[in-house]
Parts: C-alpha cells; sequence; structure tokens
C-alpha cells in the first residue's frame, strides 16, 4: 500500500468504538473480499520492582503484587481490490493469566479483563484517493467517519 493516513487526518480512527464498528462490519463480510486478522504478536507483563511491593504491602493490606500481562496483537481489517483499503492497528488486551517463566505463555486457558485497546491505527490505500474512498464506505453502511 503507497499511502497512509493516521487519526491526525481521519480523527474517528482515534475512537475504539469506530474501530470496532468496522472491524464488525468487515469481519461479517469476509465471504465478499473482506480480510480480517488479529495475528498474536506476543506477551507484554509488568513485573513490580520488590521495593515498591514491600511498600504496597506496609501501606495496605495487600499480600502480593499480581504480575500485569497484556496479549499483544496486531490487527487489520481489509477491504481488497483496486477500490480497496486497510485499517491496521496494534491491540492490547489485559489478562488474568501468571506468565510460565520458561516459556513466556499464559499458564491455563487465556482469561481476559479486559475489552481490546487500540493502538497506532492508519489507514492505508494504495492511491490517494483511498481517504475520500474509506469514507464514502463508512457512510454507505452507516458509520460516521
Amino acid at each position: 500500500m503507497g499511502f497512509s493516513w493516521t487519526s491526525s487526518e481521519l480523527p474517528k480512527l482515534a475512537d475504539p468504538h469506530f474501530i470496532d464498528a468496522v472491524g464488525h462490519l468487515v469481519h461479517a463480510r469476509q465471504s465478499d473480499g473482506y480480510r480480517f486478522s488479529m495475528a498474536l504478536m506476543g506477551y507484554q507483563a509488568l513485573y513490580y520492582d520488590p521495593a515498591f511491593e514491600e511498600l504496597v504491602k506496609a501501606e495496605t493490606k495487600i499480600e502480593r503484587l499480581q504480575t500485569v500481562v497484556h496479549e499483544i496483537r496486531r490487527g487489520s481489517f481489509v477491504k481488497e481490490g483496486a477500490e480497496g483499503w486497510e485499517v491496521s492497528f496494534r491491540a492490547d488486551i489485559l489478562i488474568r493469566n501468571e506468565l510460565d517463566p520458561g516459556t513466556n505463555k499464559p499458564i491455563g486457558d487465556v482469561d481476559y479483563a479486559s475489552d481490546l485497546e487500540y493502538r497506532d491505527p492508519v489507514l492505508y490505500a494504495t492511491d490517494e484517493e483511498g481517504l475520500p474512498r474509506f469514507r464514502a464506505w463508512c457512510t454507505e453502511l452507516g458509520l460516521d467517519a
């Protein structure tokens, strides 16, 4: 793809409800020349400093801080063809699982604790008309872009 637009040019890209709506529309039309992808990139963990954990224990009744873990995905919603476009983003999802120190993967079935948090959404197209085409597609399907 040759041209890209961010939330500076298309402010709706910063709205998680808008990204969700586009995703639902693309997902429902996968047999009609659309593609939906949410590839797993990996996991990101916040391990607390022992001094901070001791401070929290001293000030509260909390006995142990659980490591904060996010599942990180790269998502894309694509309308294929000459009139196509792609919305690409990173999605973070808080999970309740601890990570296995040997594999750095969640222990047990993943237990999601939050909705997707979208980061760095970008609209791509092969030509300069991608942005007006995407806006027209949104309008046609009832989305305000």
